[in-house]
């Protein structure tokens, strides 16, 4: 318990260095003392606390929600497989989420009907149909089958990724084909206050469910056989996994981009510090992928000032190793 709490307070300790650093980088220049006036003595007038707190703010808190929300995806579809190389990408779900923003990208010009932000609810949209599509052929007489649930998501996922470059393809004006492109790249750019509220209340409900369903979770790691020996109701809680995936991933996913490797490496990292069973894993995967997306965005922005090299691309330098790690070690199940 101790080493728990003392790994969460580094954790947030770590969080807060790297937020107030990413309050400084950007466009104009600024000095901590500034940073600390925009945050405790904030004036509207002020060209430098409105950058900070409408522009450089949002853009960390999406950062972090987006990364904690595909670490936070990226646990739970490990302990649904069983598979150490499984993340929402490789079920395909966030694959849908972003062939679904990118559908709306493609047939709105303006992105809002009746004052809603549409993006989202596409990629929700998007989500809910390739996971449903996976669970119904990776089933076997109504049971699921997370080997074959991979391979058909492998397969959707190279599919998805074609429709997107088609998209990227028939695009007629060059405002819907830099929208389509660079949100294709994963990045931050587009994060606005009135934005946030989508993927914060997504992963806030998920996290609520599964604080109630911790222990089932833990148990399901060691496999469907052991944990219905056990008496878990592996279906059940298998589609809640399902369904809290979906919405958590779309959500992240129609703000953020395709953003990769984050839900695969940060739930290998949680378990290594502290233990595959330990109740606060998915609290800690959360906040541990925020921090890791704030990092890789302050990255990005300090190798491309001021704006930024796309965070997929950053992502990617630490994820491709790390997966090569994990194929050599050659051992992709729990239990």
């Amino acid at each position: 318990m101790r080493r728990t709490l003392l790994y969460l307070l580094l954790l947030l300790v770590f969080l807060g260095v790297g937020l107030f650093l990413g309050l400084k980088v950007g466009s104009l220049s600024t000095s901590y003392a500034t940073v600390g006036e925009a945050l405790f003595a904030y004036d509207p007038a002020n060209a430098t606390h409105y950058s900070i707190l409408n522009l450089r703010l949002p853009r960390l808190l999406l950062a972090f929600l987006t990364g904690a929300s595909l670490a936070f995806s990226g646990y739970l579809m490990q302990a649904l497989v069983n598979n150490a190389l499984a993340d929402p990408y490789l079920l395909g779900t966030a694959s849908g989420a972003s062939l679904g923003a990118s559908f709306s990208f493609f047939l709105f010009a303006d992105l809002t009907f009746m004052g809603l932000y549409l993006p989202p609810f596409f990629a929700l949209v998007g989500s809910f149909a390739v996971t449903l599509v996976v669970v119904v052929l990776g089933s076997r007489r109504g049971q699921l089958i997370p080997s074959q649930m991979l391979l058909v998501g492998v397969a959707l996922s190279s599919l998805l990724t074609a429709l997107v470059s088609l998209i990227m393809f028939l695009s007629d004006s060059e405002s819907q084909l830099k929208s389509v492109v660079f949100w294709s790249m994963g990045g931050f750019e587009k994060a606005d206050w009135s934005n946030l509220g989508y993927p914060a209340t997504a992963l806030a409900a998920g996290l609520v469910v599964f604080f109630f369903l911790q222990r089932h979770l833990a148990v399901l790691l060691l496999g469907a056989d052991r944990a219905e020996t056990l008496g878990v109701d592996v279906r059940l809680i298998r589609w809640v996994m399902l369904v809290t995936v979906s919405v958590v991933t779309g959500f992240a996913v129609a703000f953020s981009g395709p953003v990769g490797f984050v839900g695969l490496m940060v739930p290998h990292v949680t378990r290594a510090l502290l233990g595959a069973t330990n109740r606060a894993n998915l609290l800690f995967s959360a906040l541990a992928g925020g921090l890791f997306l704030v990092a890789c965005d302050l990255i990005s922005r300090w190798i491309y000032p001021p704006a930024g090299m796309p965070v997929g691309i950053v992502t990617s330098f630490f994820g491709v190793p790390f997966f090569v790690y994990l194929l050599r070690r050659k051992n992709y199940r729990f239990s």
